[in-house]
């Protein structure tokens, strides 16, 4: 901030409103350089990502992973399964009734 020598008579000129203008809007320029700065660190220091799995999670991923491991269908015709839902090829209607004639008739099912 610039200050102007004074006088006993008073100061020695009339300050330039625009110069006062400018030093001002430098001044706050640099006090908000400042704290976005600090609010910069601030947020780097507090924001820390992490990921907390309940045991109910767990118990649910355990169960999933043995069901894979038991599945009556070999690795290959489950990799070709998922190629085919990856593709649409299940979102064809003629799929889906084919589908969903298999389903109807799986004893499974019923019982």
């Amino acid at each position: 901030m610039a200050i102007n020598p004074t006088s006993p008579h008073g100061p020695s000129r009339k300050p330039d409103p625009a110069a006062l203008e400018s030093a001002r809007a430098q001044e706050a320029q640099k006090a908000g350089a400042a704290q976005n700065r600090a609010a910069q660190a601030k947020d780097a220091e507090v924001r820390k990502d992490s990921v907390e799995v309940s045991a109910d999670a767990k118990a649910l991923s355990e169960q999933t992973e043995a069901r894979a491991s038991q599945s009556s269908l070999p690795p290959e015709r489950l990799k070709q399964i998922g190629e085919r839902l990856a593709s649409g090829h299940y979102d064809r209607p003629e799929v889906i009734a084919q589908v969903a004639r298999r389903l109807i008739q799986d004893p499974e099912l019923h019982g």
